[in-house]
């Protein structure tokens, strides 16, 4: 009986580490305080107001949409043309196309930026939200790759065969059969690629120049205050996230039925 209880027991410790400072951040997001310690003082909302007022907050999240919404498509396109050249088509040096689509998994995110940097000063171009775009995705595509791969591994091949063997040609049968079965791997890749790049910082900070998204004026103000007004704007990203995690799981519920 406690053999059968210590993997029970080892997942709740898991999860508690996991989402414990969540919780914490959630409790002083709504405490009445400036200071984010025990005790308590009380519940206010007044935090969150002062976020949303805040215009240099709200201007660093515009900016993280777009930089986070073209990495997220880019991204998307670039991995499942990646994996459909790895899992459909006999093409020479596959493995080394799946060895360089991985490297930017394997590299430290610092060595990658430092390199990334060298590179665009050697070719003269400043930075700016478009460097901080293509560096993203060049992180975030391993991903992408991955999470499309894995839904194209598990689509029966005969579809496609019956579909040309039908008259369709190669790019019609892709279009009719292949694109709507993948179609739940695309839209987990970009939800996963979109929270990815939503709060990245390493290569971020290293790539973005005098235009800052909030995950690089979150990390500089949690460095020099601990306002709970940063909590509630923690919270709020969560919940974000959460509310994409929903909605890419209502769509492919909804696609199922």
């Amino acid at each position: 009986m406690r053999t059968s209880r210590l993997p029970l027991i080892w997942m709740w410790m898991v999860y508690g580490f996991m989402y414990l400072p969540v919780a914490v951040i959630a409790i002083f997001a709504f405490n009445d305080s400036e200071l984010v310690a025990f005790p308590l003082q009380g519940f206010t909302m007044r935090w969150f107001g002062q976020v949303l007022g805040d215009g240099r907050l709200t201007g660093g999240l515009g900016l993280t949409f777009l930089v986070s919404i073209p990495v997220a498509l880019l991204s998307t396109l670039l991995g499942a043309m990646a994996a459909l050249a790895l899992t459909r088509y006999r093409m020479p040096f596959r493995g080394l196309l799946l060895v360089l689509v991985l490297l930017p998994f394997l590299i430290p995110k610092v060595i990658l930026g430092v390199a990334q940097l060298i590179l665009l000063s050697e070719l003269g171009i400043e930075r700016s939200l478009l460097t901080i775009i293509f560096g993203q995705t060049i992180v975030i595509l391993p991903f992408t790759t991955l999470v499309i791969a894995s839904v194209l591994m598990r689509i029966d091949r005969r579809l496609e065969e019956a579909a040309t063997d039908l008259g369709a040609s190669a790019f019609s049968a892709f279009r009719r059969v292949t694109l709507p079965l993948m179609k739940n791997g695309l839209l987990a890749a970009s939800f996963i690629a979109f929270v990815l790049s939503s709060s990245e910082y390493v290569l971020t900070s290293l790539l973005s120049g005098r235009s800052q998204p909030l995950s690089i004026l979150v990390a500089s103000d949690f460095r020099f205050n601990m306002s709970p007004a940063l909590d509630a704007l923690a919270l709020m990203i969560v919940a974000a996230n959460l509310a994409l995690i929903v909605i890419g799981e209502l769509a492919r519920l909804r696609s199922k039925s």
